[in-house]
Protein backbone atom coordinates (compact mmCIF):
# COMPACT_ATOMS: atom_id res chain seq x y z
CA UNK A 1 0.00 0.00 0.00
CA UNK A 2 1.37 3.23 -1.01
CA UNK A 3 -0.39 5.90 1.52
CA UNK A 4 -1.88 4.66 4.18
CA UNK A 5 -3.55 7.59 5.67
CA UNK A 6 -6.41 6.59 8.01
CA UNK A 7 -3.97 4.70 10.21
CA UNK A 8 -1.45 7.26 9.64
CA UNK A 9 -4.18 10.00 11.05
CA UNK A 10 -5.31 7.61 14.35
CA UNK A 11 -1.19 7.46 14.54
CA UNK A 12 -1.20 11.26 14.38
CA UNK A 13 -3.71 11.72 17.02
CA UNK A 14 -2.37 9.59 19.88
CA UNK A 15 0.96 11.53 19.58
CA UNK A 16 0.57 14.90 19.49
CA UNK A 17 -2.83 16.01 19.84
CA UNK A 18 -1.67 15.76 23.67
CA UNK A 19 1.40 17.90 22.83
CA UNK A 20 -0.59 20.84 20.91
CA UNK A 21 -1.44 23.23 23.66
CA UNK A 22 -3.60 25.75 21.24
CA UNK A 23 -2.77 28.91 19.76
CA UNK A 24 -3.93 32.86 19.48
CA UNK A 25 -6.34 33.80 16.61
CA UNK A 26 -6.28 36.81 15.66
CA UNK A 27 -8.82 39.45 13.89
CA UNK A 28 -9.66 39.25 10.12
CA UNK A 29 -7.21 41.78 7.89
CA UNK A 30 -6.69 42.18 4.31
CA UNK A 31 -4.11 39.37 2.81
CA UNK A 32 -1.38 41.21 1.66
CA UNK A 33 -1.66 44.98 2.66
CA UNK A 34 -2.14 43.86 6.41
CA UNK A 35 -4.05 47.24 7.61
CA UNK A 36 -5.13 44.96 10.85
CA UNK A 37 -3.27 42.83 13.11
CA UNK A 38 -1.10 40.18 12.05
CA UNK A 39 -2.17 36.63 12.29
CA UNK A 40 -1.15 33.71 12.53
CA UNK A 41 -2.19 31.58 9.08
CA UNK A 42 -4.08 28.78 8.78
CA UNK A 43 -2.11 24.86 8.32
CA UNK A 44 -1.82 25.06 4.04
CA UNK A 45 -4.00 22.47 2.85
CA UNK A 46 -2.21 19.42 1.53
CA UNK A 47 -3.23 17.44 -1.34
CA UNK A 48 -2.20 13.49 -1.48
CA UNK A 49 0.85 12.89 -3.06
CA UNK A 50 1.92 9.42 -4.52
CA UNK A 51 5.02 8.64 -3.00
CA UNK A 52 8.14 5.96 -3.93
CA UNK A 53 9.62 5.52 -0.96
CA UNK A 54 10.31 1.89 0.19
CA UNK A 55 8.30 1.97 2.99
CA UNK A 56 5.63 3.62 1.23
CA UNK A 57 5.24 0.48 -1.19
CA UNK A 58 2.67 -2.64 -1.31
CA UNK A 59 3.28 -4.53 1.78
CA UNK A 60 3.48 -8.32 1.68
CA UNK A 61 0.61 -10.00 3.02
CA UNK A 62 0.98 -12.61 5.49
CA UNK A 63 -0.82 -15.31 8.09
CA UNK A 64 -2.02 -13.56 11.43
CA UNK A 65 -1.35 -16.55 13.25
CA UNK A 66 2.42 -16.53 12.39
CA UNK A 67 2.43 -13.36 14.37
CA UNK A 68 -0.53 -13.49 17.50
CA UNK A 69 -2.58 -15.80 19.61
CA UNK A 70 -4.79 -15.16 22.44
CA UNK A 71 -6.81 -18.00 24.27
CA UNK A 72 -10.15 -16.10 24.12
CA UNK A 73 -11.77 -13.24 22.78
CA UNK A 74 -15.30 -14.40 23.68
CA UNK A 75 -17.02 -14.29 26.85
CA UNK A 76 -14.76 -11.72 28.12
CA UNK A 77 -16.17 -9.11 31.34
CA UNK A 78 -16.56 -5.77 29.79
CA UNK A 79 -17.45 -2.68 31.35
CA UNK A 80 -20.63 -0.83 29.89
CA UNK A 81 -20.89 2.79 30.48
CA UNK A 82 -25.03 4.32 31.47
CA UNK A 83 -25.60 5.70 28.46
CA UNK A 84 -28.20 8.00 30.19
CA UNK A 85 -28.71 11.79 29.97
CA UNK A 86 -27.98 13.34 33.92
CA UNK A 87 -30.41 16.51 34.42
CA UNK A 88 -27.44 18.12 34.56
CA UNK A 89 -25.94 17.29 31.56
CA UNK A 90 -29.43 17.58 29.88
CA UNK A 91 -29.89 21.48 31.31
CA UNK A 92 -26.38 22.64 30.00
CA UNK A 93 -26.46 20.70 26.26
CA UNK A 94 -30.21 22.37 26.47
CA UNK A 95 -28.35 25.91 27.24
CA UNK A 96 -26.17 25.36 24.78
CA UNK A 97 -28.95 24.82 21.69
CA UNK A 98 -30.02 27.86 22.71
CA UNK A 99 -26.58 30.04 23.11
CA UNK A 100 -26.17 28.57 19.57
CA UNK A 101 -28.74 31.05 18.53
CA UNK A 102 -27.50 33.94 20.32
CA UNK A 103 -27.56 37.00 17.99
CA UNK A 104 -25.28 40.45 18.89
CA UNK A 105 -26.92 43.85 19.13
CA UNK A 106 -25.47 46.13 16.15
CA UNK A 107 -25.77 49.56 16.94
CA UNK A 108 -25.82 52.29 13.98
CA UNK A 109 -27.11 55.87 15.96
CA UNK A 110 -23.28 56.89 17.08
CA UNK A 111 -20.48 57.78 16.12
CA UNK A 112 -17.81 55.45 16.83
CA UNK A 113 -14.79 55.65 19.75
CA UNK A 114 -11.51 53.73 21.10
CA UNK A 115 -12.66 50.47 22.45
CA UNK A 116 -15.47 49.85 20.16
CA UNK A 117 -15.96 46.66 18.72
CA UNK A 118 -16.86 47.42 14.97
CA UNK A 119 -17.40 45.60 11.88
CA UNK A 120 -16.40 47.22 8.62
CA UNK A 121 -15.73 47.41 4.54
CA UNK A 122 -12.47 49.11 2.86
CA UNK A 123 -11.15 49.75 -0.40
CA UNK A 124 -7.61 50.54 -0.59
CA UNK A 125 -6.21 52.33 -3.85
CA UNK A 126 -2.65 54.13 -4.43
CA UNK A 127 -2.55 56.73 -7.05
CA UNK A 128 -6.67 55.90 -7.66
CA UNK A 129 -5.16 51.82 -8.51
CA UNK A 130 -6.65 49.23 -6.49
CA UNK A 131 -4.22 46.54 -4.87
CA UNK A 132 -4.06 43.19 -4.08
CA UNK A 133 -5.41 42.21 -0.53
CA UNK A 134 -6.58 46.15 0.02
CA UNK A 135 -10.06 45.22 -0.13
CA UNK A 136 -12.40 43.26 2.04
CA UNK A 137 -15.73 43.41 3.83
CA UNK A 138 -17.05 42.38 6.88
CA UNK A 139 -13.97 43.03 8.93
CA UNK A 140 -14.30 43.12 12.36
CA UNK A 141 -11.55 44.74 14.80
CA UNK A 142 -11.75 46.71 18.39
CA UNK A 143 -10.32 50.18 18.04
CA UNK A 144 -7.48 51.04 19.86
CA UNK A 145 -5.40 47.70 19.96
CA UNK A 146 -3.01 48.93 17.40
CA UNK A 147 -1.37 46.71 15.11
CA UNK A 148 -2.17 48.80 11.75
CA UNK A 149 -0.37 50.98 9.45
CA UNK A 150 -0.12 54.25 10.32
CA UNK A 151 -3.45 56.48 9.99
CA UNK A 152 -5.72 53.32 9.16
CA UNK A 153 -7.05 52.87 12.95
CA UNK A 154 -7.08 56.62 13.69
CA UNK A 155 -9.38 57.16 10.39
CA UNK A 156 -11.91 54.65 11.98
CA UNK A 157 -12.34 56.38 14.86
CA UNK A 158 -15.04 59.01 15.77
CA UNK A 159 -16.97 58.03 12.70
CA UNK A 160 -20.78 57.74 11.76
CA UNK A 161 -22.11 54.22 10.71
CA UNK A 162 -23.81 53.82 7.51
CA UNK A 163 -21.46 56.20 5.64
CA UNK A 164 -18.57 56.01 3.05
CA UNK A 165 -15.18 58.47 4.11
CA UNK A 166 -11.40 58.30 2.91
CA UNK A 167 -8.92 57.80 5.05
CA UNK A 168 -5.36 58.28 4.21
CA UNK A 169 -3.04 55.31 5.48
CA UNK A 170 0.86 54.89 5.17
CA UNK A 171 2.91 51.90 4.25
CA UNK A 172 6.62 52.05 6.32
CA UNK A 173 9.42 51.66 3.96
CA UNK A 174 10.28 48.56 4.99
CA UNK A 175 6.78 46.97 4.74
CA UNK A 176 8.08 43.49 3.15
CA UNK A 177 6.16 44.28 -0.54
CA UNK A 178 7.50 46.92 -3.13
CA UNK A 179 5.12 47.92 -4.34
CA UNK A 180 3.30 49.20 -1.46
CA UNK A 181 6.45 49.97 0.96
CA UNK A 182 6.97 54.03 2.00
CA UNK A 183 3.37 54.12 -0.58
CA UNK A 184 0.70 56.60 1.25
CA UNK A 185 -2.72 54.64 0.46
CA UNK A 186 -6.49 55.89 0.04
CA UNK A 187 -8.72 53.49 1.77
CA UNK A 188 -12.61 54.38 1.12
CA UNK A 189 -13.85 52.94 4.12
CA UNK A 190 -17.56 52.19 5.61
CA UNK A 191 -18.67 51.56 9.35
CA UNK A 192 -21.57 48.42 9.01
CA UNK A 193 -22.43 48.51 12.51
CA UNK A 194 -20.76 48.71 16.32
CA UNK A 195 -20.68 45.55 18.07
CA UNK A 196 -23.12 45.82 21.03
CA UNK A 197 -24.19 43.18 23.44
CA UNK A 198 -24.49 39.28 22.74
CA UNK A 199 -28.42 38.41 22.92
CA UNK A 200 -29.48 35.38 23.65
CA UNK A 201 -33.19 34.06 22.72
CA UNK A 202 -35.75 33.02 25.46
CA UNK A 203 -36.74 28.82 25.63
CA UNK A 204 -40.26 29.71 24.79
CA UNK A 205 -42.87 27.95 22.81
CA UNK A 206 -41.83 30.57 19.48
CA UNK A 207 -38.45 29.60 19.78
CA UNK A 208 -39.15 26.12 20.07
CA UNK A 209 -41.53 26.52 16.67
CA UNK A 210 -38.81 28.00 14.78
CA UNK A 211 -36.13 25.16 15.24
CA UNK A 212 -35.98 23.95 11.26
CA UNK A 213 -34.41 20.74 12.53
CA UNK A 214 -37.79 19.32 14.79
CA UNK A 215 -41.29 19.89 14.37
CA UNK A 216 -42.43 20.57 18.15
CA UNK A 217 -45.09 23.54 19.51
CA UNK A 218 -44.26 23.62 23.22
CA UNK A 219 -41.05 23.74 25.08
CA UNK A 220 -42.08 20.56 27.18
CA UNK A 221 -43.12 18.41 24.00
CA UNK A 222 -39.12 20.00 22.55
CA UNK A 223 -37.91 18.82 26.26
CA UNK A 224 -38.84 15.31 25.66
CA UNK A 225 -38.20 14.98 22.30
CA UNK A 226 -34.86 16.81 22.70
CA UNK A 227 -33.86 14.77 25.69
CA UNK A 228 -34.47 11.02 23.86
CA UNK A 229 -32.14 12.13 20.97
CA UNK A 230 -29.48 12.92 23.47
CA UNK A 231 -29.97 9.98 24.95
CA UNK A 232 -29.81 8.03 21.81
CA UNK A 233 -26.35 9.87 21.05
CA UNK A 234 -24.67 9.46 23.98
CA UNK A 235 -25.53 5.78 24.59
CA UNK A 236 -23.97 5.31 20.89
CA UNK A 237 -21.11 7.63 21.75
CA UNK A 238 -20.85 5.56 24.68
CA UNK A 239 -20.97 2.41 23.37
CA UNK A 240 -17.83 2.81 20.90
CA UNK A 241 -15.55 3.59 24.37
CA UNK A 242 -16.64 0.09 25.84
CA UNK A 243 -15.57 -0.88 22.46
CA UNK A 244 -12.47 0.50 22.18
CA UNK A 245 -11.77 -0.65 25.91
CA UNK A 246 -12.14 -3.84 25.02
CA UNK A 247 -10.29 -4.22 21.97
CA UNK A 248 -7.38 -2.57 23.75
CA UNK A 249 -7.97 -4.90 26.78
CA UNK A 250 -7.60 -7.84 24.16
CA UNK A 251 -4.93 -6.33 22.31
CA UNK A 252 -2.97 -6.50 25.99
CA UNK A 253 -3.84 -9.76 26.81
CA UNK A 254 -3.07 -11.43 23.00
CA UNK A 255 0.33 -12.94 23.32
CA UNK A 256 2.51 -11.44 19.71
CA UNK A 257 5.77 -13.02 18.83
CA UNK A 258 6.74 -10.29 15.99
CA UNK A 259 5.44 -8.17 13.58
CA UNK A 260 4.72 -8.51 9.91
CA UNK A 261 7.87 -7.46 7.85
CA UNK A 262 7.96 -3.54 6.94
CA UNK A 263 4.45 -2.79 8.40
CA UNK A 264 6.13 -1.22 11.62
CA UNK A 265 8.32 0.44 9.91
CA UNK A 266 6.33 1.76 6.79
CA UNK A 267 3.67 3.01 9.24
CA UNK A 268 6.66 5.37 11.02
CA UNK A 269 7.94 6.21 7.73
CA UNK A 270 4.54 7.31 6.22
CA UNK A 271 4.05 9.62 9.78
CA UNK A 272 7.30 10.64 8.88
CA UNK A 273 7.33 11.97 5.37
CA UNK A 274 3.64 13.73 6.05
CA UNK A 275 4.84 15.76 8.85
CA UNK A 276 7.98 16.91 6.37
CA UNK A 277 5.49 17.85 3.84
CA UNK A 278 3.59 19.66 6.18
CA UNK A 279 6.94 21.08 7.33
CA UNK A 280 7.83 22.13 4.50
CA UNK A 281 5.01 23.80 3.70
CA UNK A 282 5.18 26.16 6.57
CA UNK A 283 9.48 26.67 6.06
CA UNK A 284 9.97 24.61 8.43
CA UNK A 285 12.99 21.59 8.74
CA UNK A 286 10.46 18.68 10.09
CA UNK A 287 12.23 19.03 14.18
CA UNK A 288 11.21 22.69 13.66
CA UNK A 289 7.91 22.04 13.37
CA UNK A 290 7.99 19.17 16.09
CA UNK A 291 9.60 21.20 18.99
CA UNK A 292 7.75 24.74 17.81
CA UNK A 293 4.32 23.99 17.09
CA UNK A 294 3.70 20.64 19.04
CA UNK A 295 6.14 21.64 22.22
CA UNK A 296 7.64 18.16 22.02
CA UNK A 297 11.29 16.99 21.22
CA UNK A 298 12.36 14.92 18.15
CA UNK A 299 13.49 12.22 20.62
CA UNK A 300 9.88 12.04 22.21
CA UNK A 301 8.21 12.71 18.71
CA UNK A 302 10.44 9.21 17.24
CA UNK A 303 9.70 7.12 20.18
CA UNK A 304 5.86 7.71 20.34
CA UNK A 305 5.29 7.45 17.19
CA UNK A 306 6.92 4.25 16.83
CA UNK A 307 5.15 2.87 20.00
CA UNK A 308 2.05 3.84 18.49
CA UNK A 309 2.68 2.10 15.16
CA UNK A 310 3.27 -0.68 16.90
CA UNK A 311 0.25 -0.37 18.56
CA UNK A 312 -1.73 -0.13 15.00
CA UNK A 313 0.04 -3.49 13.81
CA UNK A 314 -1.02 -5.13 16.67
CA UNK A 315 -5.09 -4.42 15.94
CA UNK A 316 -4.20 -5.29 12.42
CA UNK A 317 -2.80 -8.57 13.36
CA UNK A 318 -5.53 -9.11 16.10
CA UNK A 319 -8.52 -8.24 13.76
CA UNK A 320 -6.53 -10.69 10.65
CA UNK A 321 -6.34 -13.16 13.12
CA UNK A 322 -9.81 -13.49 14.84
CA UNK A 323 -11.38 -12.68 11.25
CA UNK A 324 -9.65 -16.26 10.21
CA UNK A 325 -10.88 -17.81 13.00
CA UNK A 326 -14.06 -16.95 12.85
CA UNK A 327 -14.71 -16.77 9.11
CA UNK A 328 -15.39 -12.84 9.25
CA UNK A 329 -15.55 -11.52 6.05
CA UNK A 330 -16.42 -8.08 4.69
CA UNK A 331 -19.48 -7.50 2.57
CA UNK A 332 -19.34 -5.35 -0.99
CA UNK A 333 -21.71 -3.17 1.00
CA UNK A 334 -20.23 -2.91 4.08
CA UNK A 335 -17.16 -2.05 2.40
CA UNK A 336 -18.09 0.72 0.61
CA UNK A 337 -19.92 2.29 3.80
CA UNK A 338 -16.94 2.56 5.35
CA UNK A 339 -15.61 4.53 2.04
CA UNK A 340 -18.36 6.88 2.16
CA UNK A 341 -17.47 7.41 6.13
CA UNK A 342 -13.84 8.43 4.93
CA UNK A 343 -15.64 10.47 2.37
CA UNK A 344 -17.69 12.38 4.34
CA UNK A 345 -14.33 13.03 6.81
CA UNK A 346 -12.97 14.55 4.11
CA UNK A 347 -15.43 16.51 2.85
CA UNK A 348 -15.52 14.80 -0.69
CA UNK A 349 -18.96 14.32 -2.79
CA UNK A 350 -18.12 12.23 -5.55
CA UNK A 351 -16.34 8.50 -5.14
CA UNK A 352 -14.53 9.14 -8.28
CA UNK A 353 -12.57 12.29 -7.24
CA UNK A 354 -11.82 10.67 -3.82
CA UNK A 355 -10.16 7.60 -5.40
CA UNK A 356 -8.16 9.32 -7.85
CA UNK A 357 -6.92 11.55 -5.08
CA UNK A 358 -5.76 8.70 -2.51
CA UNK A 359 -5.08 6.34 -5.28
CA UNK A 360 -7.76 2.75 -5.76
CA UNK A 361 -5.33 0.56 -3.92
CA UNK A 362 -5.20 2.40 -0.97
CA UNK A 363 -8.77 2.91 -0.37
CA UNK A 364 -9.30 -0.62 -1.47
CA UNK A 365 -7.13 -1.93 1.00
CA UNK A 366 -7.53 0.68 3.70
CA UNK A 367 -11.41 0.29 3.43
CA UNK A 368 -11.85 -3.86 3.60
CA UNK A 369 -9.38 -3.80 7.01
CA UNK A 370 -11.51 -0.72 8.50
CA UNK A 371 -14.59 -2.55 7.57
CA UNK A 372 -12.76 -6.12 9.04
CA UNK A 373 -12.49 -4.61 12.16
CA UNK A 374 -15.24 -2.89 12.75
CA UNK A 375 -16.68 -6.37 12.27
CA UNK A 376 -14.34 -7.75 14.42
CA UNK A 377 -14.90 -5.66 17.42
CA UNK A 378 -18.66 -5.85 17.22
CA UNK A 379 -18.60 -9.90 17.16
CA UNK A 380 -16.32 -9.62 20.43
CA UNK A 381 -18.43 -7.03 22.46
CA UNK A 382 -21.89 -9.30 21.11
CA UNK A 383 -20.24 -12.14 22.78
CA UNK A 384 -18.82 -10.39 26.19
CA UNK A 385 -20.35 -10.61 29.36
CA UNK A 386 -21.77 -6.92 29.79
CA UNK A 387 -20.73 -5.81 33.25
CA UNK A 388 -22.70 -2.48 34.40
CA UNK A 389 -19.52 -0.21 35.35
CA UNK A 390 -21.05 0.31 39.03
CA UNK A 391 -20.79 -3.52 39.59
CA UNK A 392 -17.45 -3.90 38.89
CA UNK A 393 -16.94 -3.14 42.68
CA UNK A 394 -15.96 -5.98 44.98
CA UNK A 395 -19.09 -7.35 45.95
CA UNK A 396 -18.02 -9.17 49.29
CA UNK A 397 -16.68 -7.06 51.84
CA UNK A 398 -15.02 -10.61 53.27
CA UNK A 399 -13.52 -11.68 50.49
CA UNK A 400 -11.54 -8.27 50.15
CA UNK A 401 -10.63 -8.09 53.45
CA UNK A 402 -9.01 -11.70 53.72
CA UNK A 403 -7.14 -10.24 50.56
CA UNK A 404 -8.71 -12.40 47.96
CA UNK A 405 -9.33 -11.30 44.47
CA UNK A 406 -12.30 -11.90 42.17
CA UNK A 407 -12.23 -12.10 38.88
CA UNK A 408 -14.55 -9.16 38.85
CA UNK A 409 -11.60 -7.53 40.55
CA UNK A 410 -9.23 -8.50 38.05
CA UNK A 411 -11.16 -7.69 35.27
CA UNK A 412 -11.84 -3.86 36.71
CA UNK A 413 -7.88 -3.54 37.28
CA UNK A 414 -7.03 -4.54 33.73
CA UNK A 415 -9.64 -2.33 32.61
CA UNK A 416 -7.91 0.50 34.42
CA UNK A 417 -4.40 0.01 33.55
CA UNK A 418 -5.70 -0.32 29.75
CA UNK A 419 -7.08 3.31 29.98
Amino acid sequence: MKRRWFCIALILSVVLLAACGGGDSGESSAADTQPAQTTTEAAPESTPQESTAPATAELPEYTAADYVSLDSYTGMDVEVSDGVVTDEEFEMLLQQLVEAFKTTEQITDRETKEGDTINFDYSGAIDGVTFDGGTAKNQTTTLGNGGFIDGFEEGLIGKPCGEEFVVDAYFPDNYGNEELDGKTAQFTMKINYIVGEEIIPELDDDFVKGLEDYTCGTVEEFKTVYREELNEQKSAFMEEQDKNRMWMNLINQAVYSGYPDGYVEGYVQDVETNYTSMAAAYGFTLEELIVGMYNMDMETFNQEVKEQAQLQVKSEVLCRYIADLEGITVTEEEYLAMVQEYMDSFGYEDMTSFVNAYGVDDVERQGHLDALLKKVIDFCFENANKVPAAETEPESADAESAGETTAAETTAEETTAAR
